[in-house]
């Protein structure tokens, strides 16, 4: 009998890593034998605590206890082994193991929210804050530069962020969404991007040209990117940008060469006005001729 108790450990572990404020974030890289060690780990935390509580209610706890007149019973095991044997327990002994694996599975359940109690005021003893999410992340993607970059840039709604993706398009705006985290993956996996402009990176020399500005657009436009396809990422600001990219001056020739082609195109074109006003003047002589009296 309390080798079945291995079942309702290794559940209520589970449960625990789903509910945990810590190992919650953490689900998605528990894998193969270690993700059955993180619930056996939380399982047996959660076993010990339910056989604590189930030695004292059963004997710190009185038997009986009045309540406004009336009497209540704190003898749960017993009717728990009254139950076993009506349902089939053909011996005491029989009937009061599976009261107490009834009663330590159902407390092993509990303890898992006991846990997640106990996470949540050391989390408070730390950053004295109850809403310790973002604490909490922050410390999770340290390990990883570019979901640092990326979850830091989110927080500051005032900074844009540069990603060149693997098709060489490139994207500026501001991070507004990270995902949140899953059993089976974690908050990396898109982002939710606010575009400011988007271009490409020449194929030769990787310069980058903006081709689209969604502010001439009136209009609330997000784009999602998947971070597997992200190949660089770094804060974009526009100031360095224009420092680095100033406009490009032409060369002397060239607006020489420029200045000369107006010059031509000006004097074509007055030529040719000249010589309409020409055209002009001699048909309304003709015209006169002819309309004279002969």
């Amino acid at each position: 009998m309390l080798f079945l108790l291995i079942f309702p450990v290794l559940v209520a572990g589970f449960f625990a890593c789903h509910i945990h404020p810590v190992d919650s974030y953490r689900l998605h890289r528990y894998e193969g034998q270690y993700l059955y060690l993180k619930s056996a780990e939380l399982g047996i935390k959660c076993f010990f605590i339910a056989g604590l509580v189930a030695l004292t209610m059963h004997h710190a706890l009185p038997d009986d206890i009045s309540l406004c007149g009336h009497r209540f019973s704190w003898r749960l095991l017993d009717w728990l082994t009254e139950q076993m044997t009506m349902i089939g327990a053909s011996q005491q002994g029989e009937a009061r193991k599976m009261a107490w694996f009834v009663a330590l599975s159902f407390l092993t359940f509990f303890a898992a929210f006991v846990l997640k109690f106990w996470a949540h005021l050391q989390l408070w003893l730390r950053f004295r804050s109850w809403q310790t999410k973002l604490y909490v992340i922050g410390e999770i993607l340290e390990d990883s530069p570019l979901d640092n970059l990326l979850f830091n840039l989110s927080l500051d709604k005032e900074k844009n962020v540069m990603l060149t993706m693997e098709d060489r398009k490139v994207y500026v705006g501001r991070v507004v969404d990270l995902g949140e985290p899953t059993a089976t993956g974690g908050m990396d996996q898109d982002i939710l991007l606010i575009p400011v402009m988007s271009g490409f990176r020449n194929k030769d020399d990787l310069k980058v040209t903006f081709t689209t500005f969604y502010s001439e657009v009136k209009a609330d436009i997000l784009i999602s990117l998947r971070q597997d396809n992200i190949v660089s990422a770094t804060e974009f600001d526009f100031d360095a940008y224009h420092k680095w990219n100033p406009p490009e001056a032409k060369k002397p020739e060239e607006s020489d060469a420029e200045s000369a082609e107006q010059a031509k195109t000006t004097a074509d074109r007055s030529q040719r006005s000249k010589g309409e006003a020409k055209q002009g003047l001699i048909s309304r002589f003709w015209r006169w001729i002819s309309n004279q009296p002969h």
